[in-house]
C-alpha cells in the first residue's frame, strides 16, 4: 500500500463572520437620526417664522402709509374699519384677503386675522382722529422684531398684549375704544401697570416724550417678555 508523503491535514473551519448589524448598533442609528431629524424640523421652523415675520414687517408702513393718504384731507376716520380698508388697497400681497364684502378678512403671514379700528375719543368725545390696526396671533418669539421693525417705519404708537388664546385677539374693540392719547402718555415708562385707556395693553411707543421705542415696556412680562404664545401686536396713528 502506498502512502503520500505528505500528512493529510484536516480541512480548517473559519470562524462564521458576523453580518448586518446589532441591536445596540441600530438603537444608536436611530436615535441619532431622530436628534438629527428634530433638529431639522426646528430650523424648518426658525426659518418659517422669521419668513412670516419680515412679511408682516414689510407690509405695515405700505399699510399705514395708504391709511393715512386716503384721511388726508379728512378731519378724522370716521368710516373706517377692515373692509373699508381692504377696499382701498391698504393691504398688498403681505396679507391674505378671504371672503366676499362687506365680511372680508385680512390674514396676516401667520394666518391670523389684521383688523382696523378707529379710535373714537382718542383726542376728546367722539373725536375719531386715530386708528388701530390690530395684527393677532404674532409668535412671541417674532414679537420684539415686529415692534421693533414698526417703530423704525415711523408709526406712532405701539400696543402689546398677550393672548390667552392663539389667534383671538387681546387688543379687542372695547379696549379701542376707550383708548386715549392722555391714557396713553400717562402710562408709567418700563411697562408699568396699564390703565383703562389702554384696553388692558402695555404701550410700547406713543408714551414717551420723544416718541422713542420703550425698550423696557416691550421686553416686560405684559409684552413681548410674555410666557404666552402669542401677543396680539396694536399699531396706531393719529391726526
Amino acid at each position: 500500500m502506498l502512502y503520500s508523503p505528505h500528512a493529510i491535514h484536516k480541512a480548517r473551519i473559519l470562524p462564521r463572520t458576523q453580518s448586518g448589524f446589532t441591536i445596540v448598533e441600530l438603537s444608536v442609528a436611530v436615535a441619532i437620526a431622530g436628534v438629527l431629524l428634530v433638529s431639522a424640523i426646528a430650523l424648518v421652523q426658525v426659518v418659517l417664522r422669521q419668513a412670516r415675520a419680515n412679511d408682516v414687517v414689510s407690509g405695515i408702513p405700505r399699510m399705514m402709509a395708504q391709511i393715512d393718504k386716503i384721511y388726508a384731507r379728512a378731519n378724522s376716520y370716521v368710516g373706517l374699519g377692515t373692509e373699508v380698508a381692504i377696499g382701498f388697497g391698504a393691504f398688498d400681497a403681505a396679507f391674505d384677503i378671504f371672503g366676499v364684502a362687506p365680511l372680508r378678512t385680512a390674514n396676516n403671514r401667520f394666518g391670523f386675522p389684521t383688523t382696523v379700528d378707529v379710535a373714537t375719543v382718542f383726542t376728546g368725545a367722539a373725536s375719531n382722529t386715530g386708528f388701530v390696526v390690530t395684527l393677532a396671533g404674532i409668535p412671541t418669539a417674532s414679537c420684539a422684531d415686529i415692534v421693533s421693525s414698526a417703530s423704525a417705519s415711523g408709526v406712532r404708537g405701539i400696543l402689546v398684549q398677550p393672548e390667552a388664546v392663539v389667534g383671538t385677539r387681546s387688543i379687542t374693540p372695547a379696549g379701542i375704544a376707550t383708548l386715549t392719547l392722555a391714557g396713553m402718555r400717562a402710562i408709567n415708562a418700563g411697562g408699568g401697570a396699564p390703565v383703562p385707556t389702554t384696553g388692558g395693553a402695555a404701550v410700547v411707543q406713543g408714551h414717551l416724550p420723544n416718541g422713542a421705542l420703550d425698550i423696557a415696556a416691550m421686553t416686560h412680562a405684559r409684552a413681548c417678555g410674555t410666557g404666552n404664545a402669542s401677543v396680539s401686536i396694536g399699531l396706531i396713528n393719529w391726526k
